[in-house]
């Protein structure tokens, strides 16, 4: 999915995941819930609660997966 084609608000439920592709320098608002983000070739596990933010800082594919039910993500 590519996120420059969605509303600025995403509301992603249980078992659905946000794929960000080329997403380097944008920036990923947790507005509702939790959720886990993961890039290529990054061995990091970034997970992040309402309000707290992040940029993506790597090129190719980021996913951002809402865990304990659903969430609701904003992208700037």
């Amino acid at each position: 999915m590519d996120l420059s084609q969605l509303a600025p608000a995403i509301d992603l439920q249980p078992g659905q995941s946000l794929r960000v592709q080329d997403g380097l320098g944008r920036r990923i608002v947790v507005l509702q819930g939790h959720v886990w983000i993961t890039q290529d070739h990054d061995p990091r596990d970034v997970v992040l609660g309402m309000g707290e933010d992040f940029v993506i800082d790597r090129p190719g594919l980021a996913v951002v997966t809402p865990l304990d039910g659903a969430a609701r993500v904003s992208r700037n």
